[in-house]
């Protein structure tokens, strides 16, 4: 690729486009754009009462659950119905573009509030007060191991 000149013509067009002033005002208001939209996404989410937050460096957002759950997992078929997918499945991150508009971001907003509130309606995210939040992993870690051991 040294010096070739399909690569440099794309970096330099790259370049162009990076340093140019529009650019850098977006990126410089880019901040800003994705924290109220995930402030208001995280305001709806807990006024349902719904035990889901978000995290975001700018475009990348990280989604945190706040009540211990073995069913976690489940959520990502609700979004699929959805038509959401996130963008590494396990990790509960979503990745959005840098044009994508407010009308986008409020079209992304109400699938997942509508996939998370048929989980929570379906009873997937039940709450008991006598579990703690340490005591559902270790029950799940007994229960592997004596699978685990009951097979030999």
């Amino acid at each position: 690729f040294n010096a070739h000149p399909y690569v440099m013509t794309c970096m330099n067009e790259f370049l162009n486009h990076v340093l140019s002033p529009s650019f850098q005002s977006a990126s410089r208001a880019a901040p800003a754009l994705w924290d109220e939209r995930f402030d208001t996404l995280n305001r709806e989410l807990e006024e349902r009462g719904l035990p889901l937050r978000f995290s975001n460096l700018v475009s990348v957002a990280t989604l945190s659950f706040m009540q211990p759950s073995r069913y976690h997992w489940m959520l990502q078929y609700y979004l699929r119905s959805e038509r959401l997918a996130l963008s590494w499945i396990g990790t509960g991150r979503f990745i959005f573009s840098h044009d994508y508009s407010d009308k986008d971001f409020r079209k992304f907003s109400k699938r997942f509030l509508r996939a998370a509130e048929r989980m929570n309606g379906d009873g997937w995210w039940w709450r008991n007060e006598n579990v703690k939040p340490g005591d559902l992993s270790r029950r799940v870690l007994r229960e592997v191991l004596s699978s685990v051991f009951s097979r030999r």
